[in-house]
């Protein structure tokens, strides 16, 4: 049984956390992680947060930090959602916290399709 996590905002919105790379044609080659539009959470569609799963720990929490904080406050800006996102994932990782194993499902990474 796949292992998810979701979560409720103060605005009443459910939100899934899902370890997949978001998509690259969509959001650019460098995205980390994404936290979708909570206005499309209509006719049973919870929103997601999409995280990519091959980061390293310390990107990982950064990533997942910043994502959960835009489902949080989407009405505040990237400069700071990041700011924030930088000062809380520093503050754990220099007081030792470490991600010893994924406890949620991530997909098996593909292969990169050979170009012609």
């Amino acid at each position: 049984m796949k292992k998810t996590f979701k979560f409720t905002n103060t605005k009443g919105v459910e939100y899934e956390i899902v370890f997949r790379k978001p998509r690259q044609d969509a959001y650019g080659e460098d995205t980390l992680g994404l936290c979708v539009d909570p206005s499309e959470a209509k006719d049973n569609y919870i929103p997601k947060i999409y995280i990519n799963p091959y980061l390293t720990k310390k990107s990982e929490l950064n990533t997942s930090i910043h994502e959960i904080a835009h489902a949080f406050f989407w009405d505040k800006s990237e400069t700071e959602i990041t700011r924030f996102a930088d000062v809380c994932s520093n503050f754990l990782y220099q007081n030792g916290w470490r991600l010893p194993k994924r406890l949620f499902h991530a997909p098996a990474r593909r292969k990169p399709k050979k170009k012609k």
